[in-house]
């Protein structure tokens, strides 16, 4: 049990490490690469003309919501990758609990929500870009689009890689205990 404790404290600052990696990176990307700067806060032609003191204030306003459409997307990003741990965790107190076979299945039917939050919050970055579109189409879509897809990546993760495999065994153990248990009355 203890060793469990110590594996999810190591995957949490894992976690919290690869976010402080991904919004330093980006941040980085952002302040040195056109071409990353401009994934989120666009190009600016097709404005029109403008006065030579409003392409100041345009600039200005084009880099700012660039900035935050890019904090949108790493928070959202930090919060799947959350979500994602959260589901580690789930199913590996469930897995090296000392609870029954049984007890075990209904645990892990039960705990089905954590495998779908990933989901949630691709869909809560989608709502989000909406948001975002008033300032920046551009961004709005690579936060809708990268949103979706890193959700639907993390949940059939979880599902597929631990949920799956776990449930497997503890359904053939189950099967294992049925007929030891029916051939012994």
């Amino acid at each position: 049990m203890k060793n469990n404790k110590v594996r999810l404290t190591l995957t949490l600052i894992a976690v919290l490490l690869l976010g402080i990696v991904l919004a330093g990176l980006s941040a980085y990307f952002y302040n040195t690469n056109s071409a990353y700067r401009e994934l989120f806060s666009g190009s600016a032609t097709g404005l029109g003309t403008v006065g030579p003191e409003s392409e100041e204030s345009l600039a200005q306003r084009v880099a700012f919501t660039g900035k935050v459409s890019m904090w949108i997307f790493i928070f959202i990003t930090f919060l799947q990758m959350a979500a994602l741990w959260v589901g580690y965790a789930v199913v590996s107190s469930i897995r090296n609990s000392e609870d029954p076979v049984k007890l075990k299945l209904r645990s892990l039917d039960n705990a089905e929500v954590f495998f779908d939050v990933p989901l949630y919050f691709g869909l809560f970055g989608t709502v989000s870009a909406f948001l975002v579109m008033t300032f920046s189409p551009q961004s709005s879509r690579l936060i809708a689009y990268s949103s979706t897809l890193i959700g639907i990546i993390f949940s059939l993760f979880l599902r597929l890689v631990l949920q799956y495999p776990l449930r497997r065994q503890l359904v053939r153990q189950d099967a294992i205990e049925d007929t030891t248990t029916g051939a012994s009355k």
